[in-house]
């Protein structure tokens, strides 16, 4: 029999079903597609009406403070973690939505620029944690410099493209970290954030390159699929899943078969095995290679430390008279790729999400992508999930410069605010 009438023929059978069971698939349909359109809206509704802030931050030069540092910022703003909703009615009737951040670089005609971008509620959070750390710190609220360039594609003027990034593995592989980054003879750190300053730096005027990382705090379903992973690379058997019929069964089985026996001797009941997870992972682990050891232990150290869903988007925009697309891509593209690691996890590009497209009506594909970047970027949107990144990740992929960095397009604070003398004489 050809395949054809197999397709054929199941496609009748679903026909059938369709139409005799319809009263029960059509509305579930109909209440799926009104749920997420409702919650776009309603979310959407609650975003704009949400105020927010952009401040910039600027340290004095030679700091040594290390990427370390800012993961106890990154830390500080985990606290809002289930701060925004109490009911499901906060979700369903409001469109609230948990509190995040976003952390941002910019290049500006060969300027770079440190920003976080906060829900004006948050503000003072935001700047007790990094004044905690960064006591000499400047913080300034700014205009948005992502308001540059044009609004809608395709433009007479200006030219774009950006993506966004998404992790090769699962959130549980760890990317390199700042600990990594020590220079073995001298044992200092080369600073990761010197190469976004050094590309960032060769913007010439017409030209701009922004790089945004989204942060929402998130809970701890990623630590029990990392748990899963785990057992599942050093080779450990799945529990069975307890079944109360099952163990009442056995148990009736045990009495009768001692009830006979009673008499004459104390019943004998089988033990169960005891023996926890960490021996059972102690004792698989003997048998794996020097290479998939490492690999497990760096995503148990993964676990140890709280983690955010993330988002990293990013673009390069510039005049038509200055537009280089691949110095643009390059200039992040590279930075973003001394993070990757072979055996563990690395950054990739969203294909869904770059303004490329192939073959056909090519020009109009890239100006939809190119707008819904743009707009989601200026809005700084978090639209899914994300990939989760725990906070020594993030610390090492954003952080203030460190001591090590020379970057003279870099704005630094130039002196020290200080209020004014005690004994200044008034009137």
């Amino acid at each position: 029999m050809s395949p054809y009438i197999y397709i054929i023929e199941i496609l009748q059978s679903m026909e059938a079903v369709l139409k005799d069971y319809w009263w029960f698939f059509l509305p579930n349909i109909l209440l799926i597609i009104f749920e997420m359109a409702w919650m776009n809206y309603i979310q959407g509704k609650y975003a704009c009406e949400l105020k927010w802030v952009l401040l910039e931050i600027k340290t004095p030069q030679g700091i040594e403070k290390g990427p370390q540092i800012f993961e106890h910022i990154l830390s500080g703003l985990y606290a809002t973690e289930g701060g925004m909703i109490d009911t499901v009615f906060d979700t369903y009737l409001k469109g609230v939505v948990e509190t995040y951040f976003s952390l941002e670089i910019a290049g500006l005609e060969g300027q770079v620029h440190f920003y976080i971008r906060a829900p004006l509620a948050t503000k003072d959070l935001v700047e007790a944690q990094v004044y905690a750390q960064y006591p000499k710190a400047e913080i300034e609220e700014v205009e948005d410099y992502a308001e540059t360039g044009a609004s809608r594609f395709p433009d007479k003027n200006w030219n774009i493209w950006g993506t966004e990034m998404i992790l090769k593995k699962e959130d549980a592989y760890p990317i390199r970290t700042y600990n990594q980054f020590q220079e073995k003879i001298t044992n200092e750190l080369i600073d990761p954030i010197a190469s976004f300053i050094e590309e960032f730096s060769k913007n010439t005027p017409g030209e701009y390159t922004w790089l945004q990382i989204l942060i929402r705090p998130a809970k701890d379903y990623w630590k029990k699929d990392a748990e899963q992973l785990i057992g599942k690379l050093i080779g450990r058997k799945e529990k069975e899943k307890k079944n109360i019929l099952g163990d009442v069964w056995r148990d009736f089985e045990d009495i009768f078969r001692n009830i006979w026996v009673a008499p004459f001797r104390l019943p004998v009941y089988p033990e169960k095995e005891k023996s926890s997870d960490n021996d059972i992972k102690e004792s698989l682990m003997l048998y794996l290679s020097p290479d998939a050891k490492e690999v497990v232990e760096a995503i148990s150290n993964n676990l140890t430390k709280h983690g955010y869903e993330t988002t990293i988007r990013w673009l390069y925009i510039g005049r038509k008279e200055s537009f280089n697309k691949g110095k643009g891509f390059f200039s992040v593209m590279a930075p973003l790729s001394q993070f990757n690691s072979h055996s563990l996890n690395s950054f990739i590009l969203n294909n869904n999400t770059k303004t490329s497209a192939y073959y056909i009506a090519t020009e109009w594909r890239k100006n939809i992508k190119r707008n819904d970047l743009i707009r989601k970027y200026r809005e700084r949107k978090i639209e899914y999930r994300g990939f989760v990144l725990n906070l020594e990740e993030l610390a090492t992929v954003y952080h203030l410069p460190t001591i090590g960095v020379e970057a003279p397009q870099t704005p630094w604070v130039k002196a020290r605010r200080g209020g004014s003398p005690k004994e200044l004489p008034v009137g």
